[in-house]
């Protein structure tokens, strides 16, 4: 984690490319899947995912005062439950699914970017026909949401999923060939509280900035900016980076927004179709007004469906196994069962 002046941000690992053999075809021949980790199993998620704090016995022969310290590292507990597991693979598969229709070897690829050129030629009249002419570019960007009550661990889960992935890949060459290329896994981004979609594109310029110390804010961001043409340098920078996976964390703030709800859907939709960036849109239960009303566009901007991560259920198998999990590490000097 790495504080701004704003805020915390997320920042992962930064990795020379290593390519490994795909065990799909549809995944092979592609740099930007190549480079990524192996596909993880449930137990590679269990190794990087578990956080269990060590309470000694010398520890719980403490003093009441200190133990009450001791008893504080419970906040640092995590346990892997089977919406954990679910979650990778769903971000797993947005990731690499994402990337087939932005191979950086495909002639699709070097179209979208000479079309994107012209478009920026032309920055005051793009925005009015910039998804007619990116249209007919496929795009295999998928979307999800999460959403759940506050303080649940849905901010967390994702973080800890996200930091299994190197951030930043480097690029040098490619089967004998040169490839010289910076490759973004992904970003993270919290939707400011006033839910303004033109604060959002600045975070994601931001979020560039602070990642590879470049000025893309200040180049691409400045106050005049109308939403639809900072979209177009965000396409640009997407493709330029290969971004895998755009994390929007907070949206229930977009419900303060001025702006319709419709026009919000159009503008996530957007980010997948046009832009090319699979996305997940994370908030509390206050984000679900987002989206009703229009059913399509609702399900369009999460065309991967949604995840409702609600508490666990009393006396279930999930439940009876946190508690046992979690009573291995309390810091009491006596223990009495009661049958």
């Amino acid at each position: 984690m790495v504080k701004t002046n704003d805020e915390i941000v997320l920042k992962g690992e930064i990795e020379q490319a290593v390519y490994k053999t795909q065990p799909l075809v549809e995944y092979e021949n592609n740099p930007f899947i190549e480079a990524l980790p192996p596909i993880f199993t449930e137990d590679d998620i269990l190794e990087h995912f578990m956080l269990t704090p060590r309470i000694s016995q010398q520890d719980k022969e403490s003093e009441a005062n200190i133990r009450y310290h001791v008893l504080k590292r419970i906040k640092n507990f995590i346990q892997p439950l089977p919406l954990h597991f679910e979650l990778e693979r769903r971000l797993s598969t947005l990731i690499r699914r994402g990337y087939l229709a932005r191979n950086p070897l495909d002639k699709t690829f070097f179209q979208r970017i000479r079309l994107l050129h012209e478009l920026r030629e032309d920055e005051k009249q793009a925005h009015k026909y910039i998804d007619d002419r990116l249209n007919y570019i496929r795009s295999t960007a998928d979307s999800l949401s999460i959403i759940g009550i506050s303080g649940i661990g849905k901010t967390t889960a994702i973080e800890r999923l996200l930091l299994m992935y190197p951030q930043v890949i480097k690029h040098e060459s490619y089967k004998a060939q040169m490839f010289n290329r910076t490759q973004i896994t992904w970003l993270k981004i919290d939707c400011p509280y006033d839910g303004s979609l033109s604060t959002l594109c600045k975070s994601f310029f931001k979020a560039i900035d602070d990642l590879l110390g470049t000025h893309y804010l200040e180049k691409f961001g400045y106050f005049n900016r109308i939403t639809s043409t900072m979209l177009l340098y965000m396409t640009s920078l997407a493709s330029l980076y290969g971004i895998g996976i755009l994390v929007i964390d907070e949206i229930q703030h977009l419900a303060n927004s001025k702006n319709e709800h419709e026009e919000m859907l159009n503008f996530f939709v957007t980010l997948s179709n046009t832009v090319g960036i699979p996305t997940v849109l994370i908030g509390t239960s206050k984000a679900q007004q987002l989206f009703k009303g229009n059913f399509r566009q609702a399900r369009r901007a999460a065309s991967d469906g949604s995840i409702f991560w609600d508490r666990m259920a009393e006396d279930s198998e999930e439940w009876e196994f946190f508690l046992e999990t979690l009573w291995n590490i309390q810091c009491f000097k006596r223990v009495y069962r009661i049958n």
